[in-house]
């Protein structure tokens, strides 16, 4: 039988440090070990698939349809139902467990300890985050074959699967690194907890809210009782899809129903005034700013774990 260590050493270098980390062996020994993990995970399942049988049932209690009931709406209940938990514990669990990596060795004095050993501030950033997210990672991949009901309902695509599952695991890396930049910058895990959940609020709900407002503002103020111009009305769509490129839900909802009724993944045209213009399914940008803003967030921290070294 291959050994674990033989395993990691066919992978390629880097992720093969990865998997050697101390820090990350260390965390996640201490998070799988025990009945812990198993309980949780058991518990999560089993949740999950009351969920889903309560959405079903009420689906079926609330359908009215005298031909009977439209198994693929059902199944897009079902699908809908499923993902809507995954952003939940993408957007506020995984925050949750990088919000007191860094501040909660500081706390127990351990910090200290850490910095004067040979690991260097990338490997601790890189152990807490891959140790977070691993953990996460398996809380969304377990909860993927629920939604595999969905397909025997029908309702869904799997190219619908494919983006909404790719959307999750790139917006996990971005919230779990939010928590982990604020467990670097605060001094104790409440502070840098409360911080983390506030953003992540701001950024689901508050953020776009408000910029939604200002566009409807400004736009009222702008034009009056004037019709823009065409020019002016693509300005203004390109925004708005932009700024739902900036949220999860708004753009799994938006991708989704692009795909649905414009039957395509990426662009398609639409009219204004005449002239055509290319619009973008928004996933396709969110992907791109949420990366970069992964990859800053992921420097930042590395930078304040070597300053407060310095």
């Amino acid at each position: 039988m291959t050994s674990i260590s033989q395993a990691t050493d066919q992978l390629p270098q880097r992720l093969r440090y990865l998997f050697r980390n101390p820090v990350t062996v260390k965390e996640l020994r201490s998070r799988m070990r025990g009945r812990r993990a198993f309980v949780i995970l058991t518990t999560y399942l089993a949740l999950m698939g009351f969920l889903v049988m309560v959405v079903y049932l009420a689906y079926i209690a609330a359908s009215t349809n005298s031909f009977g009931i439209n198994s693929r709406q059902a199944g897009k209940v079902v699908f809908s139902a499923v993902l809507g938990v995954q952003v939940i514990l993408v957007i506020f669990i995984g925050p949750a467990l990088t919000a007191a990596a860094i501040v909660g060795e500081k706390e127990r004095q351990t910090y200290d300890l850490l910095r004067t050993t040979l690991l260097t501030a990338q490997s601790l950033v890189s152990g807490k985050l891959f140790s977070a997210l691993s953990y996460v990672y398996l809380l969304v991949f377990i909860s993927i074959p629920l939604q595999s009901i969905a397909f025997l309902l029908g309702g869904i695509s799997l190219v619908e699967l494919i983006v909404s599952q790719l959307l999750i695991i790139i917006s996990a890396v971005t919230f779990a690194l939010i928590g982990l930049y604020f467990s670097t910058v605060m001094r104790s895990t409440l502070t840098a907890s409360v911080t983390t959940f506030a953003t992540a609020l701001f950024l689901t709900i508050g953020g776009p809210s408000l910029a939604a407002m200002f566009l409807t503002v400004a736009g009222s103020l702008m034009f009056g009782l004037s019709t823009p111009t065409w020019q002016m009305q693509a300005i203004l769509m390109y925004a708005g899809l932009l700024l739902a490129a900036t949220n999860l839900p708004v753009t799994l909802v938006l991708s989704d129903l692009f795909l649905i009724n414009e039957g395509t993944l990426f662009t398609f045209t639409e009219f204004v005034d005449g002239h055509a213009i290319m619009i973008f399914s928004p996933w396709l940008p969110f992907i791109v700013i949420y990366i970069l803003a992964a990859f800053l967030l992921y420097r930042a921290c590395i930078r304040r774990v070597k300053k407060v070294t310095r």
